[in-house]
């Protein structure tokens, strides 16, 4: 079985310049290589609070965390989900202090990068690259995200997500199309600017015609194709056929995904 820590350290942006990799110490010029303290946060605690300063990154080992920006007026919005191999903490242009709190979506570890150090390797051109080509991934999602939220139907949002998070998956290796959703549905309404009994429904009704299949947090894509439909509203939502509907309506319960 592969180490899951493994795993996320091939796709840390750090992989190049951590005491681990064996080249990172054989380069002319080279920075001393990184070793990195670990830190092991619990499930529901923060790794950095929003407004605080900016002291360290935090590449994720393990586990799962979510961004969460809370205004001054109180109300708080779920604007991201980070995978292990992430990097929490970059900030735009090196702003001082933190612009949203992360949190630990389960037991997490993840390791811990003085700012001091970050800015040491980025005088290296190579690592330079590495660090934008993350940040311009970053900012991608962000700005997908912002135009679903802003401009698409409930539908559309929810298999965008679905999509994106397929897609993390088999970027760091998942050879199949099962997710474990460390997230809740509070969390997905809150990112999705939805209501948590839209997003239920809309789970129930993805899996009722055949799109996905969940149990409990296990949820897997069964038609890839169907669901970029949806996302690009090319037709009208399938809807479940005669045999569906029927045992759906013998429980008398619509499925509850997680």
């Amino acid at each position: 079985m592969s180490d899951p820590a493994s795993s996320s350290c091939s796709l840390c942006l750090f992989r190049h310049v951590c005491h681990d990799a064996p080249a990172a110490s054989s380069r002319p010029g080279a920075e001393k290589p990184l070793q990195p303290a670990h830190l092991i946060v619990p499930a529901g605690d923060a790794i950095f609070r929003q407004g605080r300063p900016v002291t360290a990154v935090f590449p994720l080992r393990q586990g799962s965390a979510k961004q969460v920006y809370e205004s001054p007026l109180g109300w708080r919005q779920v604007t991201g989900f980070s995978l292990s191999g992430d990097v929490l903490g970059l900030e735009p242009n090196e702003a001082p202090a933190h612009s949203v709190s992360a949190l630990a979506l389960q037991d997490t570890e993840c390791c811990v990068v003085p700012v001091e150090a970050l800015r040491a390797h980025m005088a290296d051109a190579g690592f330079r690259d590495s660090v934008q080509a993350v940040m311009r991934h970053q900012a991608e999602r962000e700005r997908i995200l912002l135009v679903a939220v802003g401009s698409m139907k409930a539908a559309q949002r929810l298999a965008m997500l679905l999509l994106d998070l397929d897609a993390e998956h088999r970027r760091r290796g998942g050879a199949d199309s099962a997710l474990t959703l460390a997230m809740s549905r509070t969390d997905i309404a809150s990112l999705l600017g939805l209501t948590l009994e839209t997003v239920s429904r809309l789970l129930s009704r993805f899996a009722s015609v055949g799109l996905i299949s969940v149990r409990q947090r296990r949820l897997r894509l069964i038609d890839r194709d169907g669901l970029a439909a949806v996302y690009a509203d090319l037709d009208p939502m399938p809807r479940p056929g005669p045999a569906t509907i029927g045992s759906l309506a013998g429980t008398g319960n619509e499925p509850r995904p997680f």
